[in-house]
């Protein structure tokens, strides 16, 4: 009984410390990037506003006025007729070399012209202002995918969901059942391996080994030009599910066996006593 608690103890512990590393990690985050959100507001705005000085003094630090006059001119074309827009934060990140943090954020911008431009926005600290800049239509892409990925990541959601529900049966079966190295089998049931495959432009499948906590997923990445999706099969619940007879401790393996006297040679003493 103690054991049982003890194993319930450790488990619901582990979970606690992992969904507050989870809501640290993305308050974090956000206090990393909020500053980016106001340079690629800015940024946008000139060129809505067809601001070529404005723009340029923004990146004028780490690009040739030659070279993005080039780039101004692609990019006023996307933004031809916009007079207004709306943007959304979509990804970050942080990068360190040579003792130089770089900070990438990357934004989903909808130009009232119908157009979805994915911009992304590289600061450094020993650059002023916009060390890069990269800004690209990403409309068509988006028509494409938008009709799939919804639907398909409804149903990973639920196989999300049978997945957190086999391992918490698989958990509550090991804590209840007597076996050897509980404590082990137990972080083996949480333990699972995610398959991620990227299908586009840039293609390619990689995996790793993490907690049950994962969930399955599908997204269309403007960034990519491709769709990735992320498969979690839980195998440390389905090894236990497979040997958990196996490993159960038999009844006669936790008693020692008590000698009782024979009968009939108890009776045979008794008999000549008298």
């Amino acid at each position: 009984m103690k054991r049982t608690r003890l194993a319930k103890c450790i488990v619901l512990s582990v979970l606690c410390v992992l969904t507050l590393l989870s809501l640290v990690s993305c308050l974090s985050a956000d206090m990393e990037v909020g500053n980016h959100t106001e340079l690629a507001d800015q940024f946008v705005t000139h060129v809505i506003n067809g601001d070529y000085n404005s723009a340029y003094g923004m990146v004028s630090a780490s690009a040739g006025e030659s070279e993005f006059r080039e780039y101004w001119e692609m990019i006023r074309t996307v933004a031809d007729g916009s007079k207004s827009y709306k943007m959304e934060q979509i990804g970050w990140n942080i990068n360190s070399t040579n003792g130089v943090t770089t900070n990438t954020t990357a934004h989903q911008v909808y130009l009232d012209n119908g157009k979805t431009v994915l911009l992304r926005v590289v600061t450094q600290e020993n650059v002023e202002g916009i060390a890069g800049i990269h800004f690209s239509d990403v409309t068509d892409f988006l028509q494409r995918t938008d009709r799939v990925v919804p639907v398909v990541n409804i149903v990973l959601i639920v196989v999300s969901v049978l997945t957190y529900a086999f391992a918490g049966w698989m958990l509550v079966d090991c804590i209840r059942r007597k076996i050897k190295y509980k404590a082990v089998w137990i972080i083996l049931i949480l333990a699972c391996v995610s398959f991620t495959l990227t299908i586009g432009d840039q293609g390619g499948f990689n995996f790793m080994v993490g907690l049950i906590l994962q969930r399955n997923s599908i997204v269309a990445d403007p960034g990519l030009r491709a769709v990735v999706t992320k498969i979690v099969v839980p195998v440390g619940a389905l090894v236990y599910l497979f040997v958990r007879k196996k490993i159960t401790v038999n009844p006669e393996e936790q008693t020692e066996p008590v000698c009782v006297p024979n009968v009939d040679e108890t009776t045979d003493s008794n008999e000549s006593d008298v």
